[in-house]
């Protein structure tokens, strides 16, 4: 038994870090591919057949966390909460081998787990983890651009675009905002 654990947001600017633990009951009758390499119309596309024929847990990390413990470390807990969540869904899945993407995981629970180098391009159970860390983490985004839309995160998902970057200088920040990340760190308190 395979659990892939991917993630998606680590590099934007504001928003959630979400990262999915995922087992695949059945093989995917499509060519299984990294989030990043697909369209969101093909994410989109393939999200409800991994909802239908996968168990998988999604844990996330908000922006006040990433501030307090910086983003490698609010990544590591969102893994954590999203493997703690498939195990109280599944517990079988606790002697599962877990494929972490990355070079670095830290945990306190006693699983078996590998850290692989682009595991989300080499194992599909670690590729479908990203797609449904990806389209659930634009899908809140989009909830984002309803509450903030003067702020455009239906377009850049909160990532560090050129519009995103001469947003921040007309705006005050949203609570969604990573404050540590540049150039956030420049701005004074949202209102």
């Amino acid at each position: 038994m395979i659990v892939g654990v991917d993630e998606a947001g680590r590099g934007p600017l504001a928003g959630i870090v979400s990262a999915c633990a995922l087992h695949l009951v059945v093989p995917p009758p499509f060519c299984v591919k990294d989030s990043k390499e697909l369209s969101a119309a093909q994410r989109e596309a393939v999200f409800p057949w991994l909802l239908e024929h996968s168990v998988l847990c999604l844990g996330i990390a908000t922006p006040r966390e990433i501030d307090e413990v910086n983003i490698l470390n609010a990544t590591m807990l969102a893994f954590d909460r999203a493997i703690e969540g498939i195990i109280k869904k599944v517990p079988a899945l606790k002697s599962a081998q877990f494929i972490i993407d990355g070079n670095i995981f830290r945990t306190d629970r006693n699983i078996r787990y590998v850290c692989m180098e682009k595991a989300d391009k080499k194992v599909k159970e670690v590729s479908c983890a990203s797609i449904v860390a990806k389209v659930a983490r634009d899908y809140l985004m989009h909830v984002a651009d309803f509450l903030y839309p003067q702020w455009g995160f239906y377009r850049h998902k909160g990532y560090p675009t050129r519009e995103h970057f001469s947003l921040i200088k007309k705006h005050p920040l949203t609570p969604l905002h990573r404050r540590s990340f540049f150039p956030c760190t420049m701005q004074g308190e949202s209102s």
